[in-house]
């Protein structure tokens, strides 16, 4: 599905920053052009760049003052910026951020209607509210949509990738397992060095295929999978994981820690995501005492 829509949000997102470079190319007013500037060159990047919670976050504050400050600068020229803060409401974000546009959009309107007449005024200001109350609607039904994505077990039928709620549940079973049969269960994250989609798919149906039927592949996050494997002790460990290390398509970075309580499969990602090293391993020491 990633693949199917991936091609037309690239085109349009260009699209909208080759139309804000002609605009930019026109303006007169050079604070104008310094806000608009920005806004071509985000959109530019937003094309080719995954399109994660974590950069909505980024995106749409940048977009709300670039759009705020076109409104105070020229409300007139830039009218029809005001039907964009509906839009601002859908990426998903933070509610302190959505009723902050919701407090910039109503400034917006207050700065346009100075300019119209009161009929255009009052129609103007019932149409941004009832567009914001729909927008608010359908960011809510996404919320809730994503809500049930994150819970569910299984990422898709037939294939054995497994949810983030999963592994937490599993690794809590997996201590239980190691507690009473004295083996030796680790987590390990995998990351591709290769960028792009692509990269990820194959590493996500490999994986499965490396792993024994007792053992889970997990997404740990957007761009990092986790493998918990099951030894019957240290060494076996290290060869088990050494083996699946050789048997990977691709040039990977990995972290490893040994199956705690208190584990969390986020932080090791988060960790991965600035390792440097191929592969780093946890101090067992922190791991046994924990």
């Amino acid at each position: 599905m990633q693949r199917k829509y991936k091609t037309p949000l690239a085109g349009l997102f260009l699209l909208g920053a080759g139309l804000l470079a002609v605009i930019v190319w026109q303006e007169s007013d050079p604070i104008a052009q310094a806000l608009l500037a920005p806004s071509s060159v985000l959109l530019a990047l937003l094309a080719w760049h995954n399109l994660t919670p974590r950069v909505w976050r980024l995106v749409v504050p940048c977009c709300a003052l670039q759009l705020a400050g076109l409104l105070w600068r020229a409300p007139l020229d830039y009218a029809i910026g005001l039907w964009v803060w509906p839009m601002l409401l859908l990426p998903p974000q933070p509610r302190a951020l959505r009723a902050c546009l919701l407090v910039m959009a109503a400034c917006g309107w207050w700065q346009v209607q100075s300019t119209l007449a009161v009929p255009q005024s009052f129609l103007s200001g019932m149409l941004l509210s009832g567009l914001m109350l729909l927008g608010l609607a359908r960011a809510a039904e996404h919320t809730h949509l994503r809500q049930e994505l994150e819970n569910r077990h299984r990422l898709a039928p037939g294939k054995a990738l497994w949810s983030l709620s999963r592994l937490r549940q599993d690794i809590e079973v997996e201590w239980s397992r190691r507690q009473r049969e004295n083996v030796h269960v680790e987590l390990l994250v995998i990351r591709p060095r290769q960028r792009g989609y692509g990269a990820r798919e194959r590493l996500g149906e490999c994986l499965p295929a490396l792993t024994r039927a007792f053992e889970g592949c997990y997404r740990v996050n957007p761009h990092t999978f986790g493998v918990l494997l099951v030894s019957p002790d240290a060494q076996h460990a290290v060869q088990r994981r050494d083996a699946l290390i050789a048997a990977l398509p691709m040039e990977c970075r990995m972290r490893v820690a040994a199956v705690t309580p208190d584990l969390d499969p986020l932080t090791l990602g988060h960790a991965l995501a600035m390792q440097t090293d191929s592969l780093s391993l946890a101090r067992e020491e922190e791991s046994d005492h924990a």
